[in-house]
C-alpha cells in the first residue's frame, strides 16, 4: 500500500474558471468499476433487492447498453481503456492485453513503446489529488506505470512531480476496502478517486453468471449494492461531499449465463455493460443515449468497431468524462470521448 498526504489545491486559474462558468462542476469525482457486472441483473432483481442501483437510476442518468472494448472483454485491458480513454489494439490503442499481475519491469509505457497518459496524469498535473482503491492485486499495473520513476514529467503549471497516484490501497476483501475508502472520504478525500470492486466477477468465475435470484452471482451483486449504499450514506452525511461529489460507475465486462467465463468478445452478454452517472446537475431519471442523440448511438445488440459511425457509450468514455466533470481537458493521446462531448445533464460542463 502507498499513501501520500500531498493534496494540493486547485490552481488559481482553474478556480477563476470555475467561478466564471455558469455550469455546475464537481469538486470531487468518484469513479467506480464493478468488475463483471451484467446490467440486466439490476432489472432482474428489482429495487427491493438492489435499492442503491435503483436510487442511482432515479436520481442520476444511466444506460444498461454501454459497451466494452471491441476486441477484448477481460479485466485489465478494459480497465486500461477506462483510465486512458483508448481502445486496446492498434497504433492509437493502449496495447495492454495481458490480464495477470504485471511482471518485473512491466508497465504500460514500456509495453506500448511510448508514454500512455491517463486521467490520473491530467488531474495530478493540474494540481488535484488522486487515489486508487482496488480489490485485485493486478491493479499494481497502474501504480507501477504512474509512479515517481515511470510517470511523465509535469509540464502543466506548477511541477507536481512524476508520481500521478497520491494514494493506492489494494485489498482483496471488498468490505475492508470500502471501509478504508469511506474513512478517507470523511478525512482527506482525493479530488479524483477510482474504486474497483471484484465481487461479481469472482462469483461469476466460481459459479457462473446466473441471474436467478439467490444465486452466488446475484448475491454478490446484492453485496455490491450494499457497498454502494454505504458510500452514498457517507456522502449524504458529509457537509464537504454532499452536493459536491460526482459518481461514475461502469464495468469491464459482463458474463455468460451458465458459464464461468467472459472472454468471447462476440457474445452480447460479455460486451454489454452498465454506465451510471450520479451527482449535482445530472439529469435525474434519464437514459444516457437520450441525452446524447448527436454524439452516441444505441448499438442495439451489436458492438460496433471504433471506425464505425455512430459510436455507443463505452467504458472508455469514463476517463475523459471524469476529467470533464472536474473542468479539466482530455487525456493526451486518448481516442474515446476526446471531444468530452458525453452529456450527463443540462447543467453539467459544456462541450469542450
Amino acid at each position: 500500500m502507498k499513501s501520500s498526504t500531498r493534496f494540493p489545491l486547485l490552481a488559481i486559474g482553474a478556480a477563476l474558471l470555475l467561478q466564471a462558468a455558469p455550469q455546475v462542476r464537481a469538486e470531487k469525482v468518484l469513479f467506480i468499476s464493478v468488475d463483471g457486472m451484467r446490467p440486466d441483473a439490476v432489472d432482474a432483481l428489482g429495487p427491493e433487492a438492489l435499492p442503491t442501483f435503483h436510487r442511482l437510476r432515479r436520481e442520476g442518468s444511466h444506460t444498461s447498453n454501454a459497451r466494452t472494448d471491441k476486441i477484448y472483454t477481460i479485466t485489465l485491458p478494459n480497465h486500461t481503456c477506462m483510465v486512458t480513454s483508448r481502445g486496446v489494439v492498434g497504433k492509437e490503442g493502449h496495447n495492454w492485453i495481458a490480464n495477470g499481475n504485471p511482471k518485473l519491469g512491466q508497465n504500460l509505457h514500456r509495453n506500448h513503446q511510448a508514454y500512455v497518459a491517463s486521467m490520473f496524469d491530467v488531474a495530478h498535473d493540474h494540481g488535484l489529488s488522486t487515489a486508487l482503491y482496488a480489490s485485485k492485486g493486478k491493479f499494481t499495473l497502474y501504480d507501477l506505470s504512474y509512479d515517481e520513476k515511470n510517470g511523465a514529467a509535469d509540464t502543466t503549471g506548477e511541477d507536481n512531480g512524476r508520481d500521478k497516484l497520491d494514494r493506492v490501497h489494494l485489498e482483496s476483501d471488498t468490505g475492508k476496502l470500502v471501509d478504508v475508502l469511506i474513512a478517507d472520504l470523511a478525512s482527506t478525500p482525493a479530488d479524483l478517486t477510482m474504486l474497483h470492486i471484484r465481487d461479481c466477477d469472482s462469483a461469476g468465475h466460481s459459479q457462473s453468471w446466473d441471474l436467478t435470484p439467490g444465486s452466488p452471482y446475484t448475491e454478490a451483486l446484492r453485496g455490491v449494492d450494499g457497498y454502494l449504499g454505504k458510500i452514498l450514506a457517507a456522502v449524504d452525511a458529509s457537509p464537504t461531499l454532499k452536493g459536491k461529489l460526482w459518481i461514475v460507475i461502469t464495468a469491464d465486462h459482463g458474463g455468460l449465463t451458465g458459464t464461468k467465463g467472459h472472454g468471447e468478445s462476440d457474445e452480447a452478454n460479455n460486451f454489454t455493460i452498465p454506465f451510471y452517472v450520479w451527482g449535482p446537475g445530472v439529469a435525474a431519471g434519464t437514459e444516457l443515449y437520450s441525452l446524447n442523440p448527436d454524439s452516441r448511438k444505441d448499438p442495439g445488440v451489436e458492438n460496433p468497431a471504433y471506425k464505425d459511425a455512430g459510436q455507443p457509450i463505452r467504458n472508455g468514455d469514463a476517463g475523459n468524462l471524469c476529467l470533464t466533470l472536474l473542468g479539466l481537458p482530455a487525456i493526451p493521446g486518448s481516442t474515446i470521448n476526446t471531444g468530452q462531448d458525453l452529456k450527463v445533464g443540462t447543467e453539467t460542463v459544456a462541450n469542450r
